[in-house]
């Protein structure tokens, strides 16, 4: 895929709620006082400083392949109290290309993978590289049968649209959880697997549309904007137009005993937490 420009403060509009995924992830690692923490695509650091209060005698080091998201978490370092986060640091990196530290007593990856293609055999190459006692747990959106993330494929392929079918989000890099069973097993760590279904209570006019825009349209709309400027068309908001009309009908909004509209968002998830163990066989 193509790299394009995240933007931070739209992927925190909905922080509270992306936040759940990353503590359930996170208290499934049953280490009390691991010296060196890796998060793998930390985006703007938000959920990387909670680890610090967790574990404050780590060495606790976000990594992100966006510029704007490193830029965002170095800022909040800087920005917090004195001391605050003084064992959190940021900076960028592709994660296809990192080798884990000898050291390395925990990796997190929240939401990051489905971006990589070929995540297995990046992962596969992490776990070889982990010391025996060390943990590692991602987490992946599994929500590419929802229609919130069938349509994007379904409308980039519209010949309107094309030249941004290349950068739709399919969902396709995303294994079964037997698979990624099987991969931990295979390098020696105690699986445990599994797949959470939230129910977002979600609010304001096109709420799904909102949140989609802040990842998994993004390579999309993007490259429809780049094509706008560049040849003087409009695809950009007609698609989106499109887009808004269909989350409306796929995800209409309820409306509660005070009045209020809200619409509630189902979004899959997938959970993947080993523990290396040397006395550990199946």
């Amino acid at each position: 895929m193509e790299n394009f420009v995240w933007d931070p403060a739209q992927y925190a509009h909905f922080a509270g709620h992306r936040a759940r995924p990353f503590v359930d992830l996170t208290n499934a690692v049953q280490l009390e006082a691991p010296k060196r923490v890796f998060d793998m695509g930390c985006g703007p650091g938000n959920m990387t400083v909670t680890l610090a209060d967790r574990w404050p005698d780590a060495q606790i080091t976000g990594y992100d392949a966006s510029a704007e998201m490193i830029e965002d978490a170095q800022r909040l370092v800087e920005n917090a109290d004195e001391d605050a986060y003084a064992n959190v640091s940021f900076a960028q990196q592709e994660a296809a290309s990192w080798t884990p530290p000898a050291d390395t007593d925990v990796i997190i990856s929240n939401a990051m993978f489905q971006w990589i293609p070929d995540h297995i055999d990046v992962i596969s190459g992490w776990l070889k590289a982990l010391k025996p006692g060390a943990w590692f747990a991602m987490q992946v959106p599994g929500n590419s049968v929802a229609r919130s993330h069938q349509y994007i494929g379904e409308l980039a392929a519209e010949p309107k649209f094309s030249v941004a079918k290349d950068t739709a989000y399919t969902g396709e890099t995303v294994h079964s959880v037997e698979e990624y069973t099987h991969m931990l097993l295979e390098h020696g760590f105690r699986p445990n697997v599994w797949e959470t279904t939230y129910h977002h209570v979600l609010s304001g006019p096109d709420p799904v549309f909102d949140w989609v825009k802040g990842a998994a349209l993004r390579p999309v709309l993007q490259k429809l904007a780049e094509h706008d400027e560049a040849h003087g068309t409009n695809l950009h908001d007609a698609f989106v137009l499109r887009y808004k009309a269909e989350m409306l009908a796929a995800y209409p909004p309820y409306v509660g005993p005070d009045g209020q509209e809200v619409t509630i968002y189902p979004f899959r998830r997938i959970f993947v937490v080993g523990h290396k163990e040397l006395d550990y066989f199946i």
